[in-house]
């Protein structure tokens, strides 16, 4: 397919996402623009007790103005500011963007500004020659790693214990800040195909839970499908007993490290937050 065909597939599946969601996705240029952005992201990852600020207004400005991506999502109707999700270049120049933040204020969430944010980034960087995204997530929070890796199909590079150390904002706190790197190709016209394996396969499961607590299981080298299963809403459980979230952070932390090192890639993640992995 010409990189033309691309950009006008990437524009139009931005303008469906973009309608079904009521947002306008804008890039951001101006400090009064970055000030808004930097309250939002504050309010999303609730930092007020911490004293402390996601992104500084003038950061978000020197990015944008060298040449980075900061956009937000406006809704169509009162074009109030609703997300906002910021990248910039990565190794190799040129080739490359990795997306360091992606916030939409908590009231909004489930109408799809997410997917308009991620579809707007793919376009913005197809219209600069580049053709990879990278960005990290919490492995941990079931409605992301859907989204990554069913919705968008990305592929898992890594996994990193402790990636930023310990944070001091009011979705972090008190919790080790385990996340996985995965890489977006952008230059697909859609998401490739599932393996025929996991058509019929039931996996067996490396990690389960029972009664809420995290199992760990040893899997046969032989196993066709492994399955790694997480807590629904990990949020809520840090909330309400965060000793067992950490025992979830942990138990996930040794399963992954285990799996990958051994040679087993990560497929999807279903949305009742199972991964799904298959051995080459």
């Amino acid at each position: 397919m010409s990189n033309e065909n691309i950009i006008a597939g990437a524009e139009e599946q931005l303008a469906q996402a973009q309608e079904s969601a009521g947002v306008v996705m804008r890039c951001l240029h101006t400090a009064a623009e970055a000030a808004e952005a930097s309250l939002l992201l504050d309010e999303v990852w609730n930092v007020g007790k911490a004293g402390t600020t996601q992104l500084e207004p003038g950061l978000i400005v020197a990015l944008a103005h060298s040449g980075n991506y900061v956009a937000g999502a406006f809704d169509a109707e009162d074009d109030s500011l609703i997300g906002v999700t910021i990248g910039f270049f990565g190794q190799p120049l040129g080739k490359m963007m990795h997306s360091h933040i992606a916030g939409v204020r908590h009231e909004q969430v489930g109408r799809g500004t997410g997917a308009a944010m991620k579809l707007h980034q793919r376009l913005w960087c197809l219209n600069h020659g580049i053709k990879q995204m990278t960005w990290t997530f919490d492995p941990l929070i079931a409605r992301n790693a859907y989204f990554n890796f069913s919705r968008l199909g990305v592929n898992a590079l890594d996994y990193y214990e402790d990636f930023y150390g310990q944070m001091r904002d009011g979705v972090n706190e008190g919790q080790a800040s385990d996340r996985m790197l995965v890489s977006w190709r952008l230059d697909l016209p859609e998401r490739p195909p599932l393996p025929e394996v996991l058509e019929d396969a039931e996996p067996v499961f490396a990690l389960d839970t029972v009664d809420g607590e995290p199992r760990l299981s040893d899997v046969p080298r032989e196993c066709e499908v492994v399955g790694v299963r997480i807590p629904s809403d990990i949020e809520s459980l840090r909330g309400v007993d965060p000793e067992l979230a950490t025992r979830w952070r942990m138990a996930l932390r040794d399963t992954f490290t285990g799996l990958m090192e051994d040679g087993w890639e990560i497929v999807t993640c279903r949305r009742d937050g199972v991964y799904l992995l298959t051995h080459p």
